[in-house]
Parts: structure tokens; C-alpha cells; sequence
């Protein structure tokens, strides 16, 4: 599999085209991750990105299912917030 490279500018990038009421908050590297990295954004968010796969199905099956799992485990799990 090909690594995509994922910057804080192209984090910005996308930020500013996609969410730009968003684009001005902190954007900073989470070390650590494989598949997919992760951006803190201002102190409540996270950007999370595929890296590894440009398919989008593991994504979406992410986002159909964390938010039905996550009230029914013992452990706080991040749901998303925007697409």
C-alpha cells in the first residue's frame, strides 16, 4: 500500500475549503497511528485521516458505526462530528 502524506497544511487546506468556520483553530500532529493520522484541532477536536487506503469504505463503516457502539461501552469512544 502507498502512504499519502498528510501535512498540517493540507490539514488546513481541507480545513479551509471543507469547514472553514474550523480553519482558524490550532491544528497539531498526534504522533503514533498507522492506517490513519490524527490532527488535534483547538482543544476539543480531532482530524483523522486515512493515509495507507484511498478507498473510503472503512471510513464510512467507521462513521455508521461508532456512533451506535459507542453509548453501549464501558469507555469513552470519540464519535465524529463532521464528515
Amino acid at each position: 500500500m502507498t502512504e499519502i502524506e498528510i501535512t498540517a497544511d493540507l490539514v488546513r487546506a481541507l480545513l479551509q475549503e471543507q469547514h472553514p468556520d474550523l480553519a482558524g483553530l490550532a491544528v497539531r500532529e498526534v504522533a503514533g497511528g498507522w492506517g490513519n493520522q490524527m490532527w488535534r484541532l483547538g482543544d476539543d477536536l480531532a482530524v483523522r485521516m486515512q493515509r495507507m487506503d484511498p478507498t473510503p469504505e472503512l471510513q464510512l463503516k467507521e462513521r455508521r458505526w461508532l456512533p451506535v457502539l459507542a453509548p453501549r461501552l464501558p469507555l469513552p469512544v470519540p464519535t465524529p462530528v463532521r464528515f
